[in-house]
């Protein structure tokens, strides 16, 4: 495994073709932030994202509907006191994630929430992860199985590593189930964690990751580094981790607080024709940005069997 900063010692950058950020309208003394990349519904374009009071840091996952160049927040829809949101399909169902947190004495806790439904406007919630567990991801994989990417924190992941598991239904996820995944080599070093983001399956059925990986510094602050792998589910084969973003390629903006203003956290990708892709991510904990570079995935597809073998 390799340290965030021995990648960094090889990093060239991800070549920006486009750096836009996205704004959002009628959400007056809030952040949004940690987005997921956008999607179609109903002819028209949406895309969740975190929003935060300023004054009390109280989050919501909220629907944004795209209204020319800027998203507003759509309330025909649900909103959900979560943080952090993903959207993915499984089978018939649209499955949204967020993170819950609640305050037992001075002790804050976390765990993944999980709503589902036919229909984006009628969602359901149907079971929840273990408690300290964020970043829990699903896919559709081969011969109809679930693919279930975890994040243990703790005595098994200590800060945060990654594990994986696979089911047969959605009715399978469970906390004990979750807690027991199976983690993935060698990923993290020492002191360093991460998690999944979001995923999709590859040309060559691998499973492609967007994800973060992250670390402290000697003055404790945070970076957080948008981060793409690719995993095969039968042989747990994985490739090594590529870099795709520092927060020092973004315009400078305010940081919720001075210890957060190098996190990047990564929401979505979408991969487009002329071997590019565009990734939505969200930046010290107060804004939104979409970049466009060159297809991070296509590299893993084009030397598979240099890889997997």
């Amino acid at each position: 495994m390799k340290s965030v900063r021995s990648i960094l010692k090889v990093y060239n950058g991800p070549k920006i073709k486009k750096i836009k950020k996205i704004k959002f309208l009628y959400v007056r003394n809030k952040t949004v932030y940690n987005i997921t990349a956008p999607f179609k519904y109903e002819g028209k374009t949406y895309l969740l994202g975190r929003i935060e009071n300023i004054k009390d840091e109280t989050s919501i996952i909220c629907f944004f509907r795209k209204s020319g160049s800027y998203f507003i927040p759509d309330s025909s829809f649900q909103k959900f006191e979560l943080e952090d949101p993903s959207l993915t399909q499984i089978k018939d169902f649209y499955i949204l994630t967020g993170v819950e947190t609640k305050l037992y004495g001075k002790k804050l806790r976390w765990r993944t929430v999980f709503y589902k439904g036919k229909n984006l406007r009628n969602l359901k919630k149907f079971t929840t992860g273990p408690w300290g567990m964020k970043d829990i991801r699903l896919i559709e994989i081969a011969d109809e199985k679930i693919g279930v990417f975890t994040r243990p924190q703790g005595k098994r992941g200590r800060r945060g590593k990654i594990g994986y598991t696979e089911i047969n239904s959605l009715k399978e996820i469970k906390p004990r189930k979750l807690s027991q995944a199976k983690i993935i080599p060698n990923l993290f070093a020492r002191g360093e964690w991460g998690g999944v983001n979001d995923l999709l399956i590859l040309r060559t059925g691998k499973i492609g990751i967007l994800g973060h990986i992250a670390r402290f510094s000697k003055d404790k602050n945070k970076f957080y580094y948008p981060m793409v792998f690719a995993f095969d589910p039968k042989t747990w084969k994985n490739s090594t981790i590529r870099l795709i973003g520092r927060r020092a390629e973004f315009p400078e903006e305010d940081s919720k607080s001075p210890e957060l203003y190098n996190v990047v956290f990564p929401g979505g990708i979408i991969r487009k024709k002329g071997n590019l892709a565009t990734i939505y991510v969200g930046i010290a904990d107060t804004e939104s940005y979409e970049i466009t570079i060159k297809d991070p995935y296509k590299y893993y597809e084009d030397n598979d069997m240099k890889i997997f073998t």
